[in-house]
């Protein structure tokens, strides 16, 4: 553990986790001078804040892992299959994720209100800031409060991370992107967000954050010209034998058109399958993420997302034809994909439920609140 402070009186308890990715020091440094600053001048945390650092190991090695992606190995099999299994035998990141589990495990135990997980983040690419959540209206409560564009449904793109198992854990949980790895403006961005970020669980007020005017200012500035808000529509996966390799320029919010060339892999030239923005390309030897593609969303679907779930609208899904619940689950629903055909995504989205696969000629959608 980096830190942490337990304050007098209750509130909630806010984990800052850094480096799960070994080579993305910046949020390190970020948590350990927020720290010394919450240390020093004895401010007034309600609840508690602790600062971990995720993948010591990777960390020390400068690298994304040792021997496998720390945040891609969060599924619940994979976690009861960690616990049932001896210690003695474990690979460099089971090692990091028990401790992970520990931490988070202890501090749920004794927390006095909401747990929430700040995961912080940088990218092999130029970028400006941006928040991935699920898009529960709980996250969405805190990341509305940050500045910087909000990504939807990357959690139904990537399996395993830590912060989709926060969230099927019953916890609230934001991941933080503040720019390239190696950018020391990363680090003044990080420890911006986790001021703000304090301020937005109910740890702290504005007025007893040291500068939070400034940090604000901050990060209001990396963000101007971003989106608010975008979602996902197409994400490249790649492994180690595809010899992937993105063309140079690419920067993440840069328009992409259809058919363009955008990288180059075994076979050829990868183009883009869609139009629209560029999200975080790949410039580094290590990940099983090649690029993704979002586009823009409106801020009138968020507002008819948030009321359509405030009135519990959602209870209607099963009347429509070719949806009905599934069997043994009160939160899923099962949509025939020959009888739904249209915006079948977009209104379960609408409607808070998240894309869980195909199951033969229907897809499964959970409900994520």
């Amino acid at each position: 553990m980096l830190g942490g402070h337990v304050g007098k009186l209750p509130g909630p308890t806010v984990i800052v986790c850094s480096a799960i990715h070994g080579n993305e020091p910046a949020g390190v440094h970020a948590a350990r001078r927020v720290h010394d600053v919450v240390t020093k001048a004895n401010l007034p945390i309600r609840g508690e804040w602790i600062a971990i650092i995720g993948n010591r190991a990777a960390l020390k090695q400068g690298c994304r892992f040792v021997d496998e992606d720390l945040n891609r190995c969060w599924t619940h099999d994979r976690v009861r299959a960690l616990l049932a299994a001896d210690p003695a035998n474990d690979r460099a990141e089971q090692t990091e994720q028990r401790a992970i589990l520990s931490v988070i495990g202890e501090a749920a135990q004794r927390a006095r209100g909401p747990v929430i997980v700040i995961d912080l983040h940088t990218t092999s690419s130029k970028s400006p800031p941006f928040l991935v959540f699920s898009d529960t209206l709980a996250n969405r409560g805190i990341a509305t409060q940050l500045p910087g564009t909000m990504i939807l449904g990357l959690e139904e793109a990537v399996d395993g991370t830590l912060l989709d198992y926060i969230c099927e854990i019953g916890h609230r949980a934001v991941v933080i992107e503040s720019g390239q790895h190696e950018d020391p403006a990363a680090v003044a961005l990080h420890e911006s967000y986790i001021w703000l970020a304090l301020v937005a669980a109910g740890s702290l007020s504005a007025d007893e954050v040291p500068d939070y005017a400034r940090h604000r200012g901050t990060l209001q500035t990396a963000a101007r010209g971003s989106p608010r808000c975008v979602d996902v529509r197409y994400r490249h996966f790649v492994q180690p034998d595809d010899h992937f390799q993105m063309d140079p320029g690419h920067e993440t919010f840069a328009p992409v058109q259809r058919n363009a060339p955008l990288a180059k892999d075994k076979n050829g030239a990868v183009r883009a399958p869609c139009s629209g923005l560029m999200l975080m390309p790949l410039y580094q030897p290590q990940g099983s993420d090649g690029f993704f593609i979002v586009g823009v969303v409106r801020p009138i679907w968020l507002a008819l997302s948030r009321l359509l779930r405030t009135l519990r609208l959602h209870i209607l899904l099963p009347l429509l034809p070719g949806v009905r619940r599934e069997v043994g689950s009160t939160g899923s629903l099962r949509v025939n994909s020959r009888v739904a055909r249209w915006l079948t995504l977009e209104i379960f989205h609408l409607f808070g439920y998240r894309n869980r696969g195909a199951i033969g000629d229907s897809v499964l959608f959970e409900r994520r609140g």
